[in-house]
């Protein structure tokens, strides 16, 4: 599927798509600010870590989706920003963590060699620590009342902790060989990837003011993405390029996944079907969803399409 048949189908302009992007480019300059003059009590190594791994290319999907559910007026475009930020600091940081020689071992990710790979595996862990409490940090002083600020600290500790990525980080390593269909698969990448989307985007229409109703319809939209972004990531770990994809591939030979269990045809169409679903719950929402569901077709559609084998 061409990007103009992509358009055609859904509705989009070509200006949304760059609304998008530019968000996301705010995004990486307020990144940048974030760790600019920390001061010079931190040590160069730590601080270096950290930017090795939070300023590589990357599609920061997460936080964008949380700023363009958020929609913030030019007063809180300031807040939404730094609260991305974090999202994005604590996705970092559990890529730093899962790419650990006793974790999944990786050498590449996003373009370049894994942390531990260009520091050492104690200073990736320590920068890890400190991306996390840097962003729960950030959180805790953002221009919002108290009641939001403590809803947002509680929705992002709850997708993290030990029901949230940590659980599903568990499963993955020591807990594989127990999953037998579908619905356990699901299960684990729920834990693994859609827990996290849903934070991030729940975390945008908290700082919106959205009512019950519409939470319940964001939050099915971003698990229907999740499952989707990480089903297509099994696709691609078992037949991409990893000097296109700018990490690690056959990480998950052996393990039980969409495709190794059902193969490549069914996991495209549960991954399209996701996205159906996702995309159904987001224009009911009441948000501006024509910029998200571009970016989706950017960086996911386009890229798992039904190809017919």
């Amino acid at each position: 599927m061409m990007p103009t048949e992509i358009v055609r189908t859904h509705g989009y302009a070509p200006e949304d798509l760059a609304y998008a992007l530019e968000t996301r480019h705010a995004v990486e300059n307020r990144l940048r600010h974030m760790l600019e003059g920390e001061g010079s009590d931190i040590p160069g190594n730590l601080i270096a870590a950290m930017e090795h791994a939070l300023i590589a290319p990357s599609k920061r999907v997460r936080p964008v989706l949380l700023y363009l559910i958020a929609e913030p007026d030019a007063g809180a475009q300031e807040s939404v920003l730094d609260l991305c930020c974090a999202v994005e600091m604590v996705h970092t940081a559990s890529l730093i963590l899962d790419d650990l020689p006793c974790m999944d071992d990786a050498m590449m990710r996003r373009e370049r060699p894994t942390t531990h790979v260009a520091f050492g595996q104690s200073t990736a862990i320590l920068s890890a620590i400190a991306l996390l409490t840097r962003a729960f940090g950030i959180i805790a002083e953002i221009k919002a009342p108290p009641a939001i600020r403590t809803r947002l600290v509680s929705v992002l500790a709850k997708s993290i902790g030990h029901k949230g990525l940590v659980a599903g980080q568990e499963i993955d390593l020591n807990g594989r060989a127990h999953l037998t269909d579908e619905t356990d698969v699901e299960r684990l990448n729920w834990l693994k990837t859609g827990i996290f989307f849903v934070s991030c985007a729940e975390m945008g229409a908290i700082f919106r003011g959205m009512t019950s109703n519409q939470l319940g319809l964001i939050r099915t939209f971003a698990k229907h993405l999740g499952l989707a972004f990480q089903t297509a990531d099994d696709l691609l770990d078992g037949t991409d390029d990893p000097n296109r994809i700018g990490k690690d591939v056959h990480k998950d030979d052996g393990k039980a996944t969409i495709v190794s269990l059902y193969g490549e045809r069914r996991a495209r169409m549960t991954c399209l079907e996701h996205i159906e679903a996702a995309r159904q719950a987001l224009r009911s929402s009441g948000v501006r969803h024509l910029p998200i569901e571009a970016l989706i077709d950017r960086y996911l559609t386009s890229k798992i399409a039904f190809d017919g084998k």
